[in-house]
């Protein structure tokens, strides 16, 4: 798979690139709709497709700079790779369809380490809803971040709190370039800026609370 990605990078071959699509489908739908299940109950195939579909766009853009900037680092690692780029793509899409008029409201859920201010799947539509609208909101705020706070810590957030891969997990992933020690601490400091954020971002309480 990794010499497969780095002859892509360099070819139109057609040959090639039905191989390359068909390899790295299985993966890309896989990911694509375990992120659309953290945000809708029940995803249709339609919408899996068109992450997929995203997927491969983004692997295409800038003349294929993913495919040429990716260095192999273990048997198969491009498919770490793939994996974070697709949970960014998926995290892209929902965050645009659920961004658009949202009315600009402050967040004011408090942002705890265990991901416990998102409420669960199970949960009924209308927190279903206020959860879509809180992710689109910290996404954005993770996308106005400083530069300390750069698209690979933001694609480790989502890994970890939308899609239930442990620090252990990501760190395998050859593409992160971290051991599980700076994944910890990469959450960390996504987090501790967040809450900052958030804390912020709330209305000032009146001081005579009873």
């Amino acid at each position: 798979m990794n010499d497969l990605a780095q002859a892509c990078a360099h070819s139109a071959n057609a040959a090639e690139w039905e191989e390359f699509v068909r390899r790295c489908m299985p993966l890309a739908s896989l990911v694509a709709l375990r992120a659309a299940r953290q945000w809708l109950s029940s995803p249709s195939p339609a919408t899996v497709a068109d992450i997929v579909q995203e997927v491969f766009l983004k692997l295409c853009e800038q003349e294929r700079r993913i495919l040429r900037d990716f260095k192999p680092r273990g048997e198969d690692s491009f498919l770490g790779l793939l994996r974070i780029v697709a949970a960014s793509v998926a995290t892209d899409y929902f965050r645009r369809q659920y961004s658009e008029k949202r009315g600009g409201k402050v967040v004011t859920m408090p942002l705890v380490e265990d991901g416990s201010c998102f409420p669960p799947e199970s949960a009924q539509p209308a927190a279903q809803m206020r959860q879509s609208a809180l992710l689109a909101q910290l996404d954005a705020k993770l996308r106005s971040a400083p530069d300390a706070i750069g698209e690979r810590d933001r694609a480790i957030f989502w890994l970890y709190y939308r899609q239930g891969f442990t620090a252990g997990e990501i760190a395998g992933m050859a593409a992160s370039g971290l051991t599980a020690k700076g994944v910890e601490s990469a959450l960390r400091r996504v987090t501790v800026w967040l809450r900052g954020e958030i804390e912020r971002g709330k209305p000032e309480e009146h001081a005579d609370s009873g």
